[in-house]
């Protein structure tokens, strides 16, 4: 049996169609480790699984 406490955490990928971006409420995707809101384009990083869905932590698309 593996041990559970070296494992890494994982973000789940199912739960992106429940989530919105909190700055414009658009629909996010996952890309390579954060999830990007496909309306306004703000990048949210996942750490240690847990998706940091804070508007002012997110980064702005560049133009």
């Amino acid at each position: 049996m593996a041990d559970e406490s070296r494992r890494s955490p994982s973000f789940d990928p199912s739960v992106v169609d429940r989530l919105a971006c909190p700055a414009c409420l658009g629909k996010l995707r996952l890309e390579e480790g954060a999830l990007v809101c496909a309306a306004c384009g703000r990048t949210y990083p996942v750490i240690d699984g847990i998706p940091v869905l804070i508007a002012d932590r997110a980064a702005e698309p560049s133009h």
